[in-house]
């Protein structure tokens, strides 16, 4: 007869978070890795970002050849480049699950905040990945001159952050429905948009616009904290 503690320690060892009763890092970086080992071999959601950040850029130089916009409207329609994008990949954290048939796994294997913010995490990470790239083509096509590179940088961490938390709630409470993709951009994009007009109102600033920023940023980074504190409430009953 087997004895049962093998056993045991074989499961654990298997299942690198095994449903503790709190919330550790190892969960977070677990559920974190996993997610970077499934992009890895598709990319879905990078292809899909990337490919929708740095064509909108290109086809609004070629509308607008030749005239100078204004910060306002260069902030603006950075921004919602990076909404749209983030719209369409984001999703993809939840919705592979759903085609995997692997959120009954998750909820056996880990505390239901180690998943939220191991996605969390991951789309963050995704959003600055894809960024890099992105931003600089929207700079240089549309002729955008950064008179603020801090306040730039800060407006672009502060709204990846909203749009990274956002993500890992709403993309948890469509993942079930049947057309999820539309379901989540029909629900994030009324939450999101204080954060894209924070966001915009920093960029323009950023951009050389004669506005005062600081009020953007302390909206921003209020609407980050009440959704963070709102995620951590309301995951537990969404994802059970």
């Amino acid at each position: 007869m087997i004895p049962a503690e093998p056993a045991l320690t074989r499961a654990s060892a298997a299942m690198p978070c095994v449903a503790p009763p709190l919330m550790s890092l190892r969960a977070v970086r677990a559920v974190f890795w996993k997610e970077w080992q499934s992009e890895w071999r598709t990319r879905a959601s990078v292809k899909a970002i990337a490919l929708f950040a740095i064509a909108a850029p290109i086809a609004l130089s070629f509308s607008v050849a030749g005239q100078r916009l204004s910060p306002e409207v260069l902030a603006g329609a950075l921004w919602t480049t990076l909404l749209f994008a983030a719209l369409i990949g984001l999703s993809r954290a939840w919705v592979k699950e759903e085609e995997n048939n692997t959120l009954a796994l998750l909820r056996l294997g880990c505390a239901s905040e180690a998943v939220l913010w191991g996605k969390v995490l991951w789309n963050g990470v995704l959003l600055l990945a894809t960024q890099l790239a992105a931003v600089p083509i929207f700079i240089v096509l549309l002729d955008a001159r950064v008179s603020n590179v801090p306040l730039f940088v800060l407006a672009l961490l502060l709204g990846d952050a909203g749009l990274a938390i956002a993500s890992g709630l709403l993309g948890a409470m469509s993942s079930g429905a049947r057309a999820r993709g539309a379901l989540f951009c029909a629900i994030a994009v009324p939450i999101l948009l204080p954060l894209l007009v924070s966001a915009s109102w920093a960029t323009a600033v950023a951009f050389g616009a004669r506005h005062d920023a600081q009020s953007a940023l302390q909206a921003m980074a209020a609407y980050d904290v009440a959704l963070l504190a709102a995620s951590w409430m309301l995951f537990d009953f969404v994802w059970n």
